[in-house]
């Protein structure tokens, strides 16, 4: 009789074994694979006062990361030559934080952060980012600006769909408000959850100052409208506009 339990206990725990075997076999299979997302450039715009140097901060969320690069270069067509700059990094993990700085040497515009993680097994995944530098004079007093009515429809929105962006960019005249032609204006996403801004498209604005452009619909989460000023016009931001993603929108 002994000899039985015995054998029954055995048989149990080898069971037992196989299954903590097998459960270990899936954790490590579930093992989260090499990813990248440059989650905030701080702070954006960069704004560089006279001769004073502007310091930007880029964090990089990874995993299974060994390794990750930054640059920073600018996004023009320029014909002349124009040098990318190679952040400093402060801190490494699954968060990486790079510092740099600019100055008034530097292009004044839209500029492109570019990541690269490394894995062990020497795969690479890039991810980018744009952000914006400023050149501001001190004590010049520009006029006041205001994004008004900025909208973000349709909402809710089936993933891959269009969304479709208006409004409008005015400049204070005295008393009243008007609106400003010819001038950019930048959309920026912030996903659900996250504290990063990143660009999306840009558009022109028409002779009352009004804007139109649209994006695919990714994820669930916060729009907002920028103008960065010029040397007349000060720079102003709209109110997010929240736009909730719903499932998949199969293209024919």
């Amino acid at each position: 009789m002994f000899k039985k339990i015995a054998a029954g206990a055995l048989a149990t725990a080898a069971g037992a074994s196989l299954l903590m075997t097998a459960g270990a076999g899936t954790a490590s299979a579930a093992r989260a694979d090499l990813s990248v997302n440059i989650s905030e450039v701080s702070p954006n715009p960069v704004v560089v006062r006279g001769d004073r140097d502007a310091r930007v901060t880029i964090e990089i969320r990874t995993t299974e990361a060994e390794r990750v690069e930054l640059r920073l270069r600018p996004d023009t067509d320029a014909p002349h030559t124009l040098k990318a700059k190679e952040p400093e990094l402060v801190r490494e993990g699954e968060l990486w934080r790079f510092v740099t700085s600019f100055d008034k040497s530097d292009y004044r515009g839209r500029w492109i952060a570019i990541a690269d993680a490394y894995g062990k097994d020497g795969k690479k995944l890039t991810d980018t980012a744009g952000f914006t530098v400023k050149h501001v004079r001190p004590h010049v007093r520009r006029a006041d600006t205001r994004l008004t009515g900025f909208n973000a429809s349709p909402e809710p929105v089936r993933k891959g769909r269009t969304i479709y962006f208006s409004g409008r960019l005015q400049a204070r005249d005295g008393w009243d408000w008007r609106g400003v032609r010819n001038e950019e204006v930048e959309i920026y996403f912030r996903p659900s959850g996250s504290h990063g801004w990143k660009y999306v498209t840009s558009a022109d604005t028409r002779w009352d100052g009004r804007f139109s452009a649209r994006t695919r619909a990714s994820r669930t989460g916060e729009f907002r409208a920028v103008f960065d000023g010029d040397r007349r016009l000060d720079d102003s931001s709209s109110r997010p506009d929240r736009v909730k993603v719903t499932g998949w929108y199969r293209f024919r």
